[in-house]
């Protein structure tokens, strides 16, 4: 592991939102009317299920699932213990104690609970049913989730659906999928035998998930799920605001991680109201989720949901119905400053809770595309601006693509993503400067080996681009986004592309209708969900190094970044070594890559991190140098060098240049710290001036390392990434350093003591199994990187 510095984290104590007890309040209406109700109702729910039980007692025998609404909180273990004296257990309980609860009846019979109903209706006994409004069963369409309700399944049409089972103990989940008592063949048989097929299945300590290959006939329910949750993470780990439509705090799996949540109201509307940061969309909810979690889908798979940062809720959307398709959509007020909003309610996390150093925005006007000669927007300035003086991380999503057919999906992708197009660019804010913007891949789990004669099709392999993912580049040609993250894929039926969308190509994410649906989880897709992802690793990037700068912060993760090697042709014929004419088409789509939290967060033998905090005086130059083993030069095996330079300049919107200071940086091989030194001295003396393209001197021309995208193309942004790849032996003497050059050019800025932050980190990687991290460390005597100051 590499040596980074194990610095204090920072000290704060989250407010906790107090939960509701005490005693359960009497009923006022007759208790003698209510409890032969209620025993009629759970005469019916019987019924019910005693039909179910036949209509598939040939193959399985069903469990007898209800609801009970509750018309007031009550303490949870205690109101637990007594369902269970009634013979019921509980697969779900409202997280608010108040709400619906979701039952089983280890009693068939209901015989128990029937009893004491009747016991509780003639005499004070069973006071605990005062809390109970009613009995109901569990209807059909509440089993079905939001996809299936909007366009349910035609008679003898066929799709892929996922099937929640309760989690039962083995024993009595494998009589009802596999073989039950009395020779019943089990669920599995039943789908084969009513012309579907269980494609895939998932079993975990506390999930059973069927991937099902279904119709209209055999569709029956999704079930529910049970899922222990980690302890809250601890005090001074980092917080990431969500900006979005509001979170429902008390999702299972998000309410253990929610330091605050705020609705941000508007000046003329009462369509959000301070008193109400809830999620009424369910937008923001799946947002957190991946913010929290990352990779929910690792997290099922390895078991564990264990919350390591805070999630604070500012609600800045709401919902909006489309008066005639009936579509909910989330949205913002258009007659009103949307920036307003947004500074509010930064400004207000930053200062209530130093440990908030992450901003996710999943949302942007799709109607605002960055393309050619634009101007920045504003709500874009107004972030960079607050993320200079609050020293704090944006991350936000490209943008999607909704039209694709107008655009020529499936057949032309993804060729309407290289096209200079402007329909299909990223959107506000995401061409901010300061925030990491992030586009969309498709996930490990989608359709690699579909073809487009079978069923269901995507040209989108896994972690090609995924086919609504806005491609850049940013404000005047920044590489934009700077990053990409699995954000899901676009699956269709090719005999009818509008028929059948398979809902394999969308991500898992926490379900913001768990209660309704009776399930923790759903899916969903877009780069709004690639987004939280960065978010979360840049958090826990700052858990591990509380002290390091947002500039350090970004730079440890761009500089592990990778663009996938399996790419759609034309891609997969561009390469870094490629000019930069040619480069441009890979970095607008893919940005710097994939990245990854490993190599962020430590060095391992053969993948060293070298890094560097510092501030320069304008037009000024630093020098840095480290020497590369032997080893490393003359062992057989992909070698790469890759250095990252990341920088905080002042910002001016009305100025011809956008940022007040400009910045590179040049790699030099085969030459003295000394030489470099001496011919850059002789350059400053003759002055940098604006105009000024490659600041570097002439004599140093045939030493430069060739590092992709070239310099005039990767210092247009604040984030820049230059990366040499070398498949043969390179043409560097191991007894000489490589010299890194930093350089600062005065914009419109022009205090020369204005001290520029900035943040500069080396890869130095071998695929052979060397110990590179060992070598370069014994050759670093005192220090990793020495400064020199040129003046």
């Amino acid at each position: 592991m590499s040596e980074h510095l194990k610095l204090p984290f920072y000290e704060r104590e989250f407010e906790r939102k107090k939960r509701g007890g005490g005693g359960i309040k009497p009923r006022e209406e007759d208790r003698r009317r209510f409890s032969e109700l209620q025993i009629f109702n759970l005469a019916g729910i019987k019924k019910d299920f005693d039909r179910d039980k036949e209509k598939f007692k040939q193959f399985f025998d069903p469990n007898l699932i209800f609801k009970i609404k509750l018309n007031q909180r009550v303490d949870e273990e205690g109101f637990i213990k007594f369902l269970e004296r009634n013979r019921v257990k509980v697969i779900s309980p409202s997280p608010e104690g108040k709400g619906y609860w979701i039952l089983l009846a280890e009693d068939e019979s209901l015989d128990e609970a029937k009893k004491r109903l009747e016991e509780y209706g003639e005499r004070e006994k069973y006071k605990q049913f005062d809390a109970i409004e009613s009995f109901e069963p569990i209807p059909p369409e509440e089993k079905i989730g939001e996809q299936l309700k909007d366009r349910p399944l035609q008679e003898g049409e066929e799709a892929y659906l996922d099937i929640e089972i309760w989690r039962m103990e083995d024993g009595r989940l494998n009589k009802f999928l596999e073989e039950g008592e009395g020779g019943k063949p089990g669920f599995k048989k039943f789908v084969n035998n009513k012309g579907g097929k269980v494609t895939d299945e998932l079993r975990t300590e506390n999930l059973c998930l069927l991937r099902v290959k279904i119709n209209k006939f055999i569709f029956l329910s999704i079930p529910l799920e049970e899922l222990k949750v980690g302890e809250p993470p601890t005090e001074d780990a980092t917080a990431i605001a969500i900006l979005d439509s509001g979170i429902l705090s008390n999702q299972p799996l998000l309410e253990n991680a929610v330091g605050d949540e705020i609705a941000v109201s508007m000046l003329s509307s009462d369509k959000i109201q301070e008193d109400k940061p809830q999620d009424d969309v369910g937008h923001g909810t799946k947002i957190a989720g991946i913010a929290l979690y990352g990779d929910i889908k690792k997290c099922i798979d390895d078991k564990e949901f264990q919350p390591e940062v805070w999630i604070l809720s500012a609600k800045v959307m709401f919902k909006e119905e489309n008066p005639i398709t009936g579509e909910i959509t989330v949205t913002y007020d258009e007659s009103e400053l949307l920036e307003h909003q947004l500074e509010r309610a930064v400004r207000y996390f930053v200062q209530k809770y130093r440990n908030c150093k992450v901003v996710n925005i999943s949302f942007g006007d799709r109607y605002k595309k960055m393309f050619g000669n634009r101007r920045q927007f504003t709500l874009a300035t107004l972030i960079d601006e607050l993320a200079k003086e609050l020293d704090i991380v944006f991350v936000i999503s490209a943008g999607n693509l909704w039209e694709l057919e107008q655009l020529g999906f499936p057949e032309k992708y993804p060729s309407y993503l290289i096209d200079e197009n402007e329909e299909v660019k990223i959107i506000d804010p995401a061409s901010s400067a300061y925030a990491i913007t992030v586009g969309s891949i498709a996930q490990e789990f989608g359709p690699s080996n579909r073809r487009q004669t079978g069923i269901l099709f995507s040209p989108a392999r896994i972690h090609y681009p995924s086919p609504f993912t806005c491609p850049g580049p940013g404000y005047k040609e920044m590489i934009k986004p700077e990053l990409v993250e699995e954000g899901g894929n676009i699956i269709f039926s090719p005999s009818d592309p509008l028929k059948s969308e398979d809902i394999g190509g969308k991500l898992v994410v926490l379900n913001p209708k768990w209660i309704e649906e009776g399930r923790l989880f759903s899916v969903d897709y877009g780069t709004s969900f690639s987004a939280p992802k960065v978010a979360h690793y840049i958090a826990k990037l700052f858990n591990n190094f509380p002290n390091y700068s947002p500039n350090l912060i970004k730079a440890l993760l761009l500089v592990s970044a990778e663009i996938p090697s399996d790419r759609p042709t034309p891609l997969n014929e561009i390469n870094y070594n490629d000019s930069d004419t040619k480069l441009r088409d890979l970095l607008k789509i893919y940005g710097y890559g994939k990245p990854n939290f490993d190599v962020a967060v430590s060095s391992d033998s053969n993948c060293v991190l070298l890094q560097a905090e510092n501030n320069i005086k304008l037009d000024g130059v630093h020098l840095y140098y480290f020497y590369l083993p032997r080893e490393f030069i003359g062992t057989n095996g992909e070698r790469e060098i890759s250095v990252v330079l990341v920088y905080s300049p002042p910002v001016r919107r009305n100025r011809i240049d956008y940022m007040g200071v400009g910045m590179e940086f040049h790699l030099f091989r085969n030459s003295t710290t000394e030489e470099v030194a001496y011919y850059y001295e002789t350059l400053l003396k003759k002055g940098i001036t604006e105009e000024m393209e490659d600041i570097m001197p002439g004599e140093l021309k045939l030493r430069e390392m060739d590092l992709h995208p070239g310099v005039r193309l990767r210092k247009k942004g604040i984030h820049q990434k230059g990366i040499k790849i070398y498949s043969r032996r390179p043409d560097i003497n191991p007894d000489k350093p490589l010299v890194l050059a930093v350089v600062s050019q005065s914009k419109w800025l022009k205090d020369k003591e204005y001290p520029q932050d900035y943040a500069v980190v080396v890869k130095i990687r071998h695929k052979a199994k060397i110990d590179v991290y060992n070598l370069i460390k014994q050759q670093i005597e005192e220090r990793i990187v020495q400064r020199v100051r040129i003046r």
